[in-house]
């Protein structure tokens, strides 16, 4: 019988550690990633035919750098508790969460070293709660204030295709010019089919060329939308179901209208505004907004900004021509638009999608992003359309538009207005055909808004 008590004493011993380890891990972590995150980060590594992932927690490693030793581009309206994740106070100084890319072998020695170097501590501390994603970056969750969003770091491993990839100092620079051309630009335009997560919050090591970049994971975290990556959407398994979800009978032409679509009206209004392409436009780029009971909104969502050819004549008759010599060598184009859309490139295709399918993709692609683009620029969809189609099996789909004609003259010409600016660079008011696209700030309505809700 004491045996048998001693037995008893020792189980419930036992227990009592059990719950109180639950107990101080909950207190620990009083926040945890939402579930429309939560579903992004299974889309991201278990509906991606290029490579198949953990789509589990992970306590994440990072350094503590002084912010004094670091180079730094902070959008002034971040939210304050994604970047107190980042920017924290110690022994009255202001540091860093470096954080270190749990599958790399390679940079985060180089960080290891310029620690030791400047006489700092080299042990990586842990602060995050993060998920993995089909490529280099990360979802991170502030265990202590519920902050959730995307970090990019250099790795020498990562999903899929995408290896062996350091983040430079240099690249985040880009991307923060691009992010407040495009915040500039979406805050003055008219965009109907246009989303961005937006990239806020930049840090470098000058020395080594570092760098590591935020990306926003917009009203996600609020569980407000879903937003399905490109290569989910065309995932033999999830791009059927959520098609089916939605009353669809013909996967193919489901996506063709709710992904393939939408994407060629966001990627005309981001080029009318902006100048700038992508240079490695396929689906791991873009994602599918869809509202709280997973049906698409008509709007697509476009991430990773840095890689992006850029239309010097556009470029150079805004208030941003100084981009042109701040851009990266080989991608600063004159005369000519060159564009193409890879939705299935880099990865296999689904049962339900065959090649001749995929074909009246592209030309559907091409004939929505010609109409768009047509009436932003005014040059008419007969010019735009004359361009020759080049298709490739399962991956890209291109065209070349020659921009030295009158009508893309004129549209070049009047690029400012696309701004949001009332005149052009040399001082010519803008028509009211470009004038038409950009917002107008209704100050009375917002007035009345603002006493009718109190």
């Amino acid at each position: 019988m004491k045996n048998l008590n001693k037995i008893m004493f020792s189980l419930l011993f036992v227990a009592l550690l059990s719950c109180q380890t639950s107990l101080n891990r909950q207190v620990a972590s009083d926040h945890h990633i939402s579930p429309n995150a939560h579903q992004l980060v299974t889309w991201e590594t278990k509906a991606n035919a290029v490579s198949t992932r953990s789509n589990q927690l992970i306590r994440l490693e990072h350094y503590e750098i002084p912010m004094r030793l670091l180079q730094q581009d902070i959008e002034e309206t971040l939210d304050s508790q994604m970047k107190d994740s980042l920017i924290f106070e110690k022994n009255g100084e202001k540091y860093v969460r470096w954080v270190i890319n749990p599958e790399d072998t390679k940079w985060y020695l180089e960080v290891k070293k310029f620690l030791e170097k400047n006489n700092l501590d080299s042990e990586p501390k842990k602060f995050f709660d993060a998920y993995l994603t089909a490529s280099r970056s990360m979802i991170l969750v502030n265990p202590e204030n519920g902050a959730s969003f995307s970090l990019k770091v250099s790795t020498n491993k990562t999903g899929g295709n995408w290896t062996d990839k350091k983040q430079t100092w240099v690249d985040a620079q880009q991307v923060r010019n691009m992010d407040k051309w495009i915040g500039e630009v979406t805050s003055s335009m008219k965009t109907e089919s246009l989303v961005i997560m937006n990239e806020p919050f930049a840090m470098g090591i000058k020395e080594i060329d570092h760098g590591m970049i935020m990306r926003s994971l917009n009203d996600v975290p609020s569980d407000e939308h879903y937003y399905m990556p490109g290569f989910s959407v065309l995932h033999e398994g999830e791009g059927a179901r959520i098609a089916k979800l939605n009353g669809a009978t013909n996967v193919a032409q489901f996506w063709d209208k709710h992904y393939n679509q939408p994407l060629a009206k966001a990627l005309a209004e981001f080029f009318a505004y902006t100048g700038a392409w992508y240079d490695s436009p396929h689906s791991q780029n873009f994602l599918v907004e869809l509202d709280k009971n997973m049906k698409p909104t008509g709007r697509v969502v476009l991430r990773d900004l840095g890689d992006t050819y850029l239309l010097e004549d556009f470029a150079k008759n805004t208030k941003y021509a100084k981009l042109t010599a701040l851009w990266e060598d080989g991608n600063v184009h004159k005369g000519k638009l060159n564009s193409a859309v890879g939705l299935l490139h880099g990865n296999s295709a689904p049962s339900w999608l065959n090649e001749s399918e995929y074909e009246k993709m592209a030309k559907s692609f091409y004939s929505t992003f010609e109409k768009k683009f047509s009436e932003i620029s005014n040059i008419p969809v007969s010019e735009l359309s004359q361009t020759p189609l080049g298709i490739n099996k399962f991956s890209y789909a291109s065209k070349t538009y020659p921009t030295t004609s009158e009508n893309w003259k004129n549209y070049l010409k009047y690029a400012n207005c696309l701004n949001g600016e009332p005149k052009t660079l040399a001082g010519i008011d803008c028509p009211e055909f470009f004038l038409k696209k950009q917002k107008k700030i209704d100050c009375f309505g917002n007035v009345a808004d603002i006493l009718m809700a109190h």
